[in-house]
Order: C-alpha cells, then sequence, then structure tokens
C-alpha cells in the first residue's frame, strides 16, 4: 500500500482552486426572478401578522428548510378551515410572498448555525454548521455539515487562523468594539460567517440562520419531544455537568428512544465516546426526527402547540430571511416528501464519502486538535460541495460499479477505488482486470440501454479524463468469463498513468502520514 505524506507545508489553507474537474452542468433556469420591492405599511402588518400564526414555518430553518414546506401547507389549510372558507395560503401567496434568492443552478442555499448562547461556556461557538441547499426543481434539499474543528485563516494575509467554529465569534467581538448595537454587530457576524463558508465551499450562501441550546430544547419540548432510532446503544461516562467542572454519564438504549428537549440537546452535543462527525451525523438525524414530528397533526392541529413553538423560538432564532420569503416557501409545500432531504458530513476517513480532511500534528497548532483539507487548498472540498449540492442524481442513483487495472503499475485500482468512493460513486469491487496491457481506459456500460442518459456515467468522464464509455462488452467481461454485481466496470488504461501520477497526492491519496 503505497503511504501519500503530506507535507507540513500543507496546514496553510491555499485558496488557488486548481481542479481540473467541472460539473457545472445543469443551469435550472435562465430566468431571474425579481423580489417585490414596495407595498403598503397595511399590507405588511397584515402579512406578518399572518406570519406569525404561522409560527411553525420559522422553524423550518432548524429542520434544513425542509420542514416549512408541508407545514406551511397544513397550517395554512387547518386556518383556512376555521375562517368561513376564505384561503389564508392563497391571500399569503398572492399579496405578501416574493422569491427567494437563487445562484445560476437555481438553488438557494442556508447556512444553518447551532450555538449555545446564554451562559454556556463559549455560548457563541458554532458547533453545529450546516449547508442546506433548496432545489425548487428537483424537490431535494442535499444538506452537508461541516466540522467545527475545520482550520481556517482568519485574514487575507493567512497571518492568523483558528477553528471555524470560532469564526462567528471572534468576529463578533471585533464589531461590538466598533458598532453600539449589539443586534447588528451579531448581524455582521453572521454575514462574515456566511461569507467564510462561502469560501470554503465555492457556493453562494444567500440566506443564514442561528439558533442556540434554549431555543433548541424549546423547539423539541414545544413539539412534544422527537423519536429516534439507534442500531445500537450510545453510552457517554464524561459529558459535562453545566456550570461546574463535573461529568455525568448519558446513555440511550437499542432501538426507538423518544427524546426530550435536554435529552436531544445532549445527544447531540455528546462526543466523548465518538468523533465530531459521528455528531455532525446525529444532528442531522435530530433535524430529521424534528422535521417527521413537525409534520403530524398532532402538532400542525394544535394551536397550543404552535403557540409553544412560536414562543420557543422568538427569543433564541436569528435569520436574515423577511416574512415575504418565508411567505413563498409555503407555496412549494406539496412538491416535497419526506424523501426530499439527502446529507453527508465532511471527514477524515479519505475511503469513505467526503473524506476530505486530515488531522495534522498537534504540535503544529499549540497543540490543538484541528482538521485540514488532504489536497492541500480547498479545491477538493469545492468540488464535492458543487457535486453533492447541485448533482444530486448521482448520490440518488447508486450504481455499481467495478473498478479493474490493466496496467503494471500497482496500486492504480486501489487508489482510483479509494478516489471515486470519496466522491460518492458506489465502488463494489476492485483488482486486477482480465487483460494486461491495455492502452485506452474504458468505462464499460454493462447495463446497455438502461443506463443510456445516466449521470453517474457523465460524471465518471468527468473524473477519469480521457476514460471512453462503450456499451460494447469485449468477451473477457462477458457474464460467461467475468462473474460481477456491477453495472459498469471500468478497466484502467495506460493513458491514464500521466494524469493519475501528476494529481497523486492531491486526488489519489488514500492514507495519511504524519
Amino acid at each position: 500500500m503505497r503511504v501519500s505524506t503530506l507535507l507540513t507545508t500543507n496546514y496553510r489553507l491555499l485558496t488557488t482552486h486548481y481542479s481540473q474537474m467541472s460539473f457545472k452542468t445543469k443551469k435550472i433556469r435562465s430566468d431571474k426572478k425579481v423580489h417585490i420591492i414596495s407595498k403598503t405599511s397595511k399590507i405588511k402588518d397584515a402579512g406578518l401578522s399572518i406570519i406569525k400564526t404561522n409560527a411553525i414555518l420559522i422553524v423550518i430553518i432548524c429542520v434544513a428548510v425542509f420542514g416549512i414546506y408541508k407545514a406551511t401547507a397544513k397550517v395554512s389549510s387547518i386556518i383556512s378551515d376555521i375562517s368561513s372558507g376564505v384561503s389564508v395560503k392563497e391571500i399569503l401567496l398572492s399579496v405578501i410572498s416574493s422569491p427567494l434568492d437563487e445562484d445560476e443552478y437555481g438553488h438557494t442555499n442556508f447556512l444553518l448555525l447551532g450555538i449555545g448562547g446564554g451562559d454556556h461556556d463559549g455560548g457563541d461557538l458554532t458547533d453545529s454548521i450546516i449547508i442546506a441547499s433548496l432545489d425548487e426543481y428537483s424537490n431535494l434539499v442535499p444538506m452537508l455539515s461541516i466540522p467545527r474543528d475545520l482550520y481556517v485563516e482568519y485574514n487575507e494575509a493567512g497571518t492568523y487562523g483558528d477553528r471555524i467554529n470560532r469564526y462567528y465569534e471572534l468576529s463578533k467581538l471585533d464589531y461590538e468594539d466598533s458598532v453600539e448595537d449589539e443586534e447588528e454587530a451579531q448581524k455582521l457576524a453572521l454575514e462574515d460567517t456566511a461569507e467564510k463558508v462561502s469560501e470554503i465551499l465555492g457556493i453562494e450562501i444567500h440566506y443564514y440562520a442561528l439558533i442556540d441550546f434554549v431555543g433548541f430544547v424549546e423547539v423539541v419540548d414545544a413539539i412534544g419531544g422527537i423519536d429516534v432510532y439507534l442500531e445500537s446503544s450510545f453510552y457517554d461516562n464524561a459529558y459535562p455537568v453545566e456550570g461546574t467542572d463535573y461529568f455525568q454519564t448519558f446513555s440511550l438504549s437499542s432501538g426507538d428512544n423518544h427524546l426530550d428537549g435536554e435529552t436531544a440537546l445532549k445527544y447531540a452535543r455528546s462526543r466523548h465516546t465518538t468523533s465530531d462527525f459521528d455528531r455532525a451525523i446525529r444532528q442531522q438525524e435530530i433535524l430529521n426526527a424534528i422535521k417527521d414530528k413537525t409534520f403530524s397533526l398532532g402538532v400542525l392541529g394544535s394551536p397550543g402547540k404552535l403557540k409553544d413553538l412560536y414562543e420557543a423560538i422568538s427569543d433564541n432564532f436569528v435569520t436574515n430571511l423577511n416574512f415575504t420569503e418565508i411567505a413563498h416557501l409555503g407555496k412549494l409545500a406539496d412538491d416535497f416528501s419526506g424523501d426530499s432531504m439527502l446529507s453527508q458530513v465532511f471527514t477524515d476517513t479519505p475511503w469513505e464519502t467526503a473524506g476530505f480532511l486530515y488531522a495534522p500534528p498537534r504540535e503544529m497548532f499549540n497543540g490543538a486538535a484541528v482538521f485540514l483539507p488532504s489536497s492541500g487548498d480547498y479545491s477538493e472540498i469545492q468540488d464535492f460541495a458543487n457535486l453533492f449540492l447541485y448533482h444530486t442524481d448521482l448520490f440518488e442513483e447508486q450504481i455499481p460499479l467495478q473498478i479493474v487495472n490493466s496496467t503494471k503499475h500497482e496500486g492504480l485500482a486501489t487508489d482510483t477505488m479509494v478516489y471515486l468512493k470519496r466522491y460518492g460513486f458506489n465502488v463494489t469491487r476492485y483488482g486486477n482486470a482480465a487483460r494486461v496491457g491495455e492502452t485506452q481506459t474504458t468505462i464499460f456500460n454493462l447495463a446497455g440501454e438502461e443506463l443510456e442518459g445516466s449521470k453517474t456515467l457523465e460524471y465518471l468522464q468527468k473524473m477519469l479524463p480521457g476514460a471512453v464509455i462503450t456499451s460494447e462488452i469485449p468477451e473477457d467481461y462477458s457474464p460467461i468469463n467475468w462473474e460481477t454485481e456491477a453495472d459498469i466496470i471500468i478497466e484502467m488504461g495506460e493513458d491514464f498513468i500521466p494524469y493519475y501520477e501528476a494529481n497523486y497526492d492531491a486526488r489519489f491519496y488514500y492514507w495519511v502520514s504524519e
């Protein structure tokens, strides 16, 4: 197994995007929506009243934007039933709504941040950082989590940096020294944080939403708790007791668990016996559980619970969405289902999807444990973000692939397998080819017409420059001579070696040593 050694100079995060790949093939709409700029104060006040009545709308950001759609539709329907047939939803959409901002793909991107708030230690640390990308065209909301320990540079000169979870905190402190209004300082800090995340992922961030621990606990309690299913038991024997130097044991049994707000918060925050990546996955799991519970008629049909929900959020939630943009989300309700959410977390496991990070020696950062991009810059992170957020076909199709090495270059199939799996391709087998010495790298479509128009084939050609696609299968790979469960065989040829060697450390690593 070849070992890719990352030099210590990799801790400097370069901003040059040298990727040879481009997935910019889908621009959903070319027409630009125009926001309604002016409305009378009477309409604005009436609209705001309706939005407050539909308090559940604000929860949507906490549940990765998706929750708003069904919630709005159901709440509007309930209100309509008690309003003598008057359609509140229709009035809402026709009078006070305005479209959301979009990028060139027709997506609206939200930055979702979770902080401790209040008197918690590190109350302004953003220990939950999630990007939710709303795709109205495909009715999907892919979510991508950024680990809190990702190291980022805090100024253009690159002379100062820290974990990304401190970016909002430090920015807010800077503004509090120069801006008298605390809310204005918070707003500017959130805008700076959104800009930094935009730089890392290479995407536009249109809206942000921030919620603290109190708001999270009260939201979960307001909807009557959430239900999560655990494949195995969860145990943390060193969960901190707030406001003390003591620890407590926190555990959940395998199977079905009903969590109140405090328990859900512990489950979301715990990291002593698991990794930061596992915690990010649990946070997305909790968002889904909140979404599922919010959709239940028991919540949406109860004026009391809706009132509790609004009160839980109003003092602990900050967003730059205005009331007309929130109203616009309501009309999308019927186009989304429970399968509309996809999720991924950046990790330091290079042979797993989104494994683009590594942990450098702690002495390089004064003993702090941080993560850096394995490629030495943001290029791979940006490529993956583009692929996952804007080209979800690959992650939905999950077509089984087999990679075979026809060259004499040892380890080519292994390295290519890890490379493709890191980007989300479903590689099920890899090894030696049925024949040796092939010049051309070839992508054999074993499924024929079934895969015509497959985005997986299209993306494979971008990931493997020079490879050709064919449905003409040589006898060596016929079902009689070659047993495989894959629908696609990628035969690596000699023509791929120059690209492989030129990009080995930046693209084809699968292990990191100090």
